[in-house]
Order: C-alpha cells, then sequence, then structure tokens
C-alpha cells in the first residue's frame, strides 16, 4: 500500500512538472515559422507519450490495487462465514437443550 502511494506520487509530480507555462503561444500565424510548427508538433507528441506512459502505470497500479482488495475481500468473507456457521452450530445447540428441558 505504501509502495503504491509513493509510486502515485512519483507519476503526479512528474505530471504537475510540466507546467503550463512551458507552453509556447504564438500570438498570429503570420508569425510561425517551419521550426515553430515542428517544435510545437514535437512538444504535442512528446506530451502525448508521456501522458500515454502515466496513464498505463497507473492502470497497472488499479490493477494492482484490485487484486490486494479481493484478497483482503476474500479472506473477510471467509471469516464471516465462519463465524455465521459457528452462530449457527451454536443456536442449533441452545434450541436443542430448550427442546430437552421442555420434555
Amino acid at each position: 500500500m505504501a509502495n503504491s502511494r509513493r509510486f502515485f506520487g512519483v507519476v503526479r509530480r512528474k505530471l504537475l512538472r510540466r507546467s503550463p507555462s512551458r507552453i509556447t503561444i504564438i500570438r498570429s500565424a503570420s508569425e510561425t515559422t517551419k521550426e515553430d510548427i515542428a517544435a510545437i508538433k514535437i512538444q504535442a507528441f512528446f506530451r502525448g507519450h508521456l501522458g500515454r506512459r502515466a496513464f498505463r502505470a497507473l492502470k497497472s497500479l488499479v490493477k494492482l490495487q484490485a487484486v490486494a482488495r479481493g484478497v483482503l475481500v476474500r479472506r473477510q468473507a471467509r471469516i464471516a462465514l465462519h463465524c455465521m456457521h459457528a452462530l449457527a452450530r451454536l443456536q442449533v445447540r441452545v434450541r436443542a437443550r430448550q427442546i430437552l428441558s421442555s420434555h
């Protein structure tokens, strides 16, 4: 659990490090050169790549959490079933004594 939080924190910090202030804003279309357009496309593709990589990491983290939670839920269900079975046996004993004591 602590490892997953730490991993999520690392991914979040990497995503937040790319602040909107780094984005190049070009005011008019007449000022754009081929180099500017190429740089913008490269930045866009690279940011997309980073986003996909972070999403893939988060998706695998979610799957890992689901597996861990499934194990915990199955354990809780097994304990609850065991307790219910014990209560049912106790109830049978109490009712048997009541029947024997009434006769």
